[in-house]
């Protein structure tokens, strides 16, 4: 089967498509995150320690006040990360129409996403460590992950009906 072709218009589109799909996923982390620290009664302590650890690269995040400059720092940075994630999103998603292959690739990926901001919290800090324990992370990671892809999955139903045409890994059907 034949990749299909874009037209310029369409190339755009995916790239827009790519930014709205992270925008998506960094609201829902961050409003998740935002909740906790309501809870916490410190609004706003979370992305403010993640920008002291991550951004500034302080040795030791103040976990008891906000950060402000830290806390800007790191929204810019996530929300970035998760553009970035979502052109990534959607260029699978894209290719998934046609390869049954990459239709199988998404599993991984999206197992590799729901643990790796973990890891990456696990091996930066003690302080950071305490502040996110696993259930956070994950239940924050796995709210997005529906969430982009529920938006992406509505548009492209191309790529609905592969899923639904085909078993993952399993040989394109000729168009002969």
């Amino acid at each position: 089967m034949t990749a299909p072709s874009y037209t310029p218009t369409e190339e755009r589109t995916a790239v827009r498509e790519g930014i709205v799909t992270g925008l998506i996923g960094a609201m829902v982390v961050a409003l998740f995150f935002l909740g906790v620290d309501l809870i916490r009664a410190v609004p706003g302590l979370t992305p403010s320690v993640l920008g002291e650890v991550f951004v500034l690269r302080r040795p030791s995040a103040v976990t008891t006040s906000v950060d402000v400059t830290a806390a800007l720092l790191y929204t810019v940075v996530h929300f970035l990360t998760f553009a970035g994630f979502g052109l990534l999103i959607v260029a699978l998603a894209r290719k998934s129409e046609t390869s049954s292959l990459v239709r199988y690739a998404v599993i991984p990926l999206a197992l590799a996403y729901l643990v790796f901001f973990q890891g990456v919290l696990a091996v930066a800090d003690e302080t950071t460590r305490g502040l996110f324990p696993m259930w956070s992370v994950l239940t924050a990671n796995v709210l997005a992950a529906a969430a982009m892809w529920w938006y992406v999955w509505r548009q492209h139903p191309r790529m609905q009906r592969a899923y639904r045409g085909s078993p993952l890994g399993a040989p394109e059907p000729s168009t002969e």
